[in-house]
């Protein structure tokens, strides 16, 4: 061993990856870790020195990764680099991969994403084809899964797939599914494999899940699934929709969720998808609708002291026990406003692949797409690296907030533009047929002066990303 005054040599320790993607900053993690730390070029270069074969003059850096117990010092090839500790992909990052393996469902939902018309989907992955994707999704760098379907447990190859995420060191973030065929025995077996998966449900209110669903019993079927899940130890999160039908009904239904122990609610505005539109369209709620709606359950949640987190989709975060709320299109503060900023940062969060092979940036995109013909690209026939690389699928989640007020004068104009960003692209689309059109949920947000009801409702609580106080009420 050399003195510190002399060439060393370092290895990597071997919990550590480094990590490196198109367009991004390189960064490490730890073997098992979803989470990224971003790298500054020249410290990537270092990092990737410290091979135990590479003789590196003492410096701070080095004495630094040391003490973060990064690298350790070590003889000349006396340790080697373990295989893929440092990969370099050519494609963009994506967190998880939103994974519609089967369009099999013994529901026949009324608001169903994945559906252009009322006809049964009966697309799915082949054996062959989801251990490609699979294979595909570690090559990219891709870390984490969310199965979902249709109904991913009718899946026939259900137990495989999720055996074959645990064997190439993947993660199962989230379980999707309408609960109907969770027993004890198939929850162990996701509990021995992905100790750490959600199990994320859908209840569409006291009265009317049966209706949404087009399944009789199936409110019963959830109740049954949340309690299983909590018994098995699963973190279990809610995803409600609300329209006309059922806005009534919502509160006591959460609460009647936060009873049986759920961990999360997730309530999201039933959205203008195709097979919505032929079925209830007259159950939409209106912009202001949603947002008056959003103010009163507020108002109850906090009357009666819930604690759980509680989602609003596109309008409000509650957290009863920090006492802590944010309003969702405020997506930002002014001063920390970027031109070249996404569009929508959740499309790094994960890329939705449908059944039939199609890759979207989002769910909601689905049925859209197929019904007006439009491809990103097909994972079984391009191939996921090719279409997360170059195309149209990169062209358009790189588009940019800047883009999006260059493209429109009514954003360009408007003083909350810096802090809604444009608001949520696929709502742009359904409505207007454009990503870079305006969000005109987020424009009769901020013009109706909704942030104001907000902060008045919870105007004790703490929030998270205020308005800036020029654009506050006087």
């Amino acid at each position: 061993m050399r003195g510190d005054s002399d060439g060393m040599y370092y290895i990597l320790d071997p919990t550590v990856r480094l990590k490196k993607w198109k367009g991004s900053l390189p960064c490490y993690s730890y073997e098992g870790e979803i989470g990224r730390n971003f790298l500054s070029e020249a410290d990537y270069a270092l990092l990737k020195s410290c091979d135990g074969t590479t003789e590196l003059p003492p410096c701070d850096s080095l004495f630094a990764f040391e003490a973060m117990k990064l690298i350790r010092r070590c003889g000349e090839r006396e340790f080697s680099l373990k295989n893929g500790q440092i990969r370099e992909y050519p494609n963009y990052y994506f967190r998880s991969i939103d994974w519609t393996v089967t369009e099999r469902c013994n529901f026949n939902c009324l608001h169903c994403f994945h559906a252009a018309d009322n006809s049964r989907n009966w697309a799915e992955f082949s054996r062959d084809e989801a251990f490609a994707l699979l294979r595909e999704a570690e090559e990219c760098g891709i870390p984490g899964i969310r199965l979902t379907g249709g109904e991913p447990t009718l899946y026939p190859y259900f137990r495989e797939v999720l055996a074959q995420i645990k064997a190439r060191g993947l993660v199962l973030k989230t379980l999707i599914t309408n609960g109907a065929f969770l027993n004890e025995e198939l929850l162990l077996f996701i509990k021995e494999l992905h100790p750490n998966a959600q199990i994320m449900l859908s209840f569409d209110g006291i009265g009317t899940h049966d209706w949404m669903r087009q399944q009789i019993g199936s409110e019963q079927q959830v109740k049954r699934a949340i309690r299983l899940s909590k018994a098995a130890g699963f973190y279990v999160k809610i995803n409600m929709n609300v329209n006309r039908r059922n806005s009534a009904v919502m509160f006591d239904s959460a609460r009647m969720l936060i009873d049986l122990g759920v961990n999360e609610i997730r309530i999201i505005r039933t959205t203008e998808a195709p097979r919505w539109q032929l079925n209830a369209a007259d159950n939409s709620l209106t912009p202001e609708e949603y947002y008056d709606f959003s103010a009163e359950f507020a108002a109850q949640y906090k009357r009666e002291g819930l604690l759980t987190p509680v989602i609003i989709w596109q309008s409000l975060a509650l957290h009863g026990e920090k006492k802590l709320f944010a309003v969702l299109p405020v997506k930002n503060c002014a001063e920390r406003y970027r031109d070249d900023a996404l569009l929508c940062s959740g499309w790094i969060n994960k890329v939705s692949v449908q059944a039939n092979g199609e890759v979207v940036p989002c769910a909601p995109f689905a049925g859209y797409n197929t019904l007006h013909g439009i491809s990103f690209g097909n994972m079984k026939r391009d191939g996921l690296k090719k279409i997360l690389s170059e195309g149209p699928f990169v062209d358009f989640f790189s588009q940019t907030v800047g883009a999006k007020k260059r493209h429109n004068a009514q954003c360009a104009a408007c003083p909350y533009f810096t802090c809604c960003q444009g608001g949520c692209p696929a709502l742009s689309i359904l409505s207007g047929g454009d990503a870079l059109a305006p969000d005109a949920y987020k424009c009769v947000f901020f013009q109706r002066r909704y942030y104001d009801t907000f902060r008045s409702v919870l105007s004790d609580w703490s929030i998270k990303h205020p308005l800036p106080p020029e654009l506050q009420k006087g």
